[in-house]
């Protein structure tokens, strides 16, 4: 979008950018093997985050001369990068901390806060360098938190592949196995339609804010950022409370309960006739997805086995990439002419997926 709004054709192309980017994240099954095969896991990870830098460097000096194949290209490989920057680092968190259950949910915890906030201060950052310098060096900023993350790497605890800690660990599966784990493991396939169908539903905030103001004519573009603000304060929120206090007992039955929690706050945040309720309901929503989130990290863990965790881990990630920007686009084609059906649409998505994960969980019990 950056790149788009400095060139005159802006609004024919960033669908073809956005595209670019997002769509290869949906790859993430077939560049997790690289991660979940190596002895190394720091330094593929450290190379995924350069040449995301790179690549997002070169697309914008590309696109600045006109060279829009070439800036669709970077964007591709930048993309295919982007699975191991979601989901990748959070795959080798479990053999970064002791086995202890509560020091495992309180780092996921942590991990949680830090995608938190990125999604609330990364935009800012950006924003700021974009309208103060250019478009093309908010790109460029992007490029150079990538290479920041590359180099904090080196920070970080040892963290050795599951395969090679343990000498009696099977070999990574056959992609396509790992694939059809996410449906025929039952928690991770509930866990995965609750977290994917969220992501529909909370990647399309910015736009549910506008379609709330303008339900409820609560004054226009400020009053949809002060929305968006409080759903982004409330994620902090949520993230910080997971910390302080680890979540317990079973993550995909909070995955559910958070998708129960997130439609009620989705709902509010259609009905609220005020901004300051408004805001409220937004920034209840934001933390309950926060843990959401932190869940679901915790039931990839659990769930997933462990030669195949990066596999399960990206593409889920993935998964949640792509619903996000498909929310997006869908709230956008009706935020104009039906807002209210976006706001209620999105709460109808959440409410679907946790009655179908708990109708899911009834065949498990009935055999337990």
């Amino acid at each position: 979008m950056l790149l788009a709004s400095s060139s005159p054709s802006g609004a024919s192309v960033a669908g073809i950018l956005a595209a670019a980017l997002t769509a290869p994240h949906l790859a993430g099954p077939l560049v997790a093997p690289i991660l979940d095969r190596s002895t190394r896991p720091r330094t593929v990870l450290a190379t995924a985050f350069v040449l995301y830098a790179l690549t997002a460097g070169v697309a914008a000096v590309s696109f600045t001369h006109g060279w829009l194949a070439l800036s669709v290209a970077a964007l591709v490989i930048a993309g295919s990068c982007g699975p191991l920057l979601t989901g990748g680092l959070s795959s080798r968190l479990g053999v970064m901390v002791s086995d202890e259950q509560s020091r495992q949910r309180r780092a996921q915890g942590l991990d949680a806060l830090t995608y938190g906030v990125a999604a609330a201060l990364g935009p800012v950052l950006v924003t700021l360098v974009a309208a103060t310098v250019s478009p093309v060096m908010g790109v460029l900023a992007i490029g150079g938190m990538a290479l920041v993350a590359a180099i904090t790497l080196a920070a970080l605890p040892p963290m050795r592949s599951p395969v090679t800690a343990d000498e009696d660990a099977e070999a990574p599966p056959p992609v396509w196995q790992s694939i059809s784990t996410l449906l025929t493991n039952g928690p991770l396939r509930r866990v995965t339609l609750c977290t994917s169908m969220t992501a529909v539903a909370v990647g399309a905030v910015p736009i549910l804010a506008v379609a709330s103001s303008t339900v409820h004519g609560f004054g226009g573009p400020e009053a949809a950022a002060v929305l968006a603000t409080a759903f982004g304060a409330g994620t902090l929120a949520g993230s910080i409370c997971v910390i302080v206090r680890p979540l317990r007992g079973s993550p995909e039955r909070t995955v559910t309960r958070a998708a129960i929690g997130v439609c009620i706050g989705l709902i509010l945040c259609a009905l609220a006739p005020m901004l300051a309720l408004a805001a409220l309901a937004y920034a209840t929503t934001g933390a309950i997805g926060a843990i959401q989130f932190a869940a679901s990290l915790a039931a990839r863990v659990e769930y997933s086995p462990p030669e195949s965790r990066a596999q399960v881990f990206m593409t889920m990630a993935g998964l949640k990439v792509a619903c996000s920007s498909a929310g997006v686009a869908l709230a956008g084609l009706f935020v104009t002419s039906t807002p209210l059906l976006v706001l209620v649409g999105a709460a109808l998505m959440v409410a679907g997926a946790a009655i179908i994960a708990a109708l899911d969980r009834f065949p498990a019990r009935a055999s337990a």
